[in-house]
């Protein structure tokens, strides 16, 4: 038992960090299609290879950071862990309540906001609505994640010093 659970402990520090340090490759990515996408929208640009280049990464960066969350929700994080043992207890501690239910959800929705703005950008007939609606998307999410993590310093904290 205390072999699993070193290991254990070692795979939140790992995914926990990966996790992390993707959040900064994120809101970069998350920067650059926005100021793309504005600046294409606003100055009727062509949608041009680096525009769709930087969609798909954006989009696989986010695809990594939802990967990277739901393994530690799910499976390895303490405070998720702790608050689904008591989830009437956790709904009390605000850090447990942000990690079991306020975190996940308001990332999802962000995710979900990125998605269709790749899928529906790529649908677009014209250039300008392909700006557009990745910049309604992109900005909607941008909105979300910037809010969520400030809320509890997490924008450029990180667990640790959230917790102590």
């Amino acid at each position: 038992m205390l072999i699993l659970n070193h290991f254990q402990d070692n795979m939140y520090s790992i995914l926990n960090t990966l996790h992390s340090y993707n959040r900064y490759l994120l809101l970069a990515a998350l920067v650059f299609v926005l100021y793309r996408s504005i600046s294409g929208w606003m100055g009727k640009k062509p949608y041009q290879k680096a525009d769709n280049a930087a969609g798909a990464a954006l989009t696989g960066f986010s695809h990594l950071q939802l990967l990277l969350g739901l393994i530690l929700y799910a499976g390895v994080s303490p405070y998720t862990q702790s608050a689904f043992a008591n989830m009437g207890a956790a709904m009390k501690d605000p850090m447990l309540r942000y990690f079991a239910v306020e975190h996940i959800a308001a990332m999802l929705i962000a995710w979900v906001m990125i998605q269709m703005g790749r899928t529906l950008s790529k649908k677009a007939g014209d250039d300008n609505s392909k700006h557009r609606k990745t910049a309604i998307y992109t900005g909607i999410a941008t909105v979300i994640i910037i809010a969520t993590l400030a809320q509890k310093g997490l924008l450029f904290g990180t667990v640790a010093t959230m917790a102590g």
